[in-house]
């Protein structure tokens, strides 16, 4: 498997929670229960999502300069 490097949207919610979506994937997206768990479940479902691609011969996305990205108050990114 190639590695890959993509920027993650890291949301935060009420109670400490945090979403997580990845702007260069459709359906990829998690969340956690703070920053270090959403670290953690955004990790999965990133590789799931890119394993499930591979297997079947869809191309991968080329990943978005996280300099580029809009993002909102309550916002980050990470890679």
């Amino acid at each position: 498997m190639a590695k890959y490097l993509y920027p993650a949207i890291f949301t935060q919610e009420e109670h400490g929670l945090y979403s997580v979506m990845f702007p260069d994937f459709e359906a990829c997206f998690t969340q956690g229960s703070g920053v270090e768990d959403g670290m953690e479940m955004a990790e999965d479902v990133l590789a799931l999502t890119l394993c499930d691609m591979e297997d079947d011969h869809k191309p991968i996305p080329q990943a978005s300069n996280p300099l580029e990205l809009q993002l909102e108050k309550n916002q980050f990114v990470s890679l």
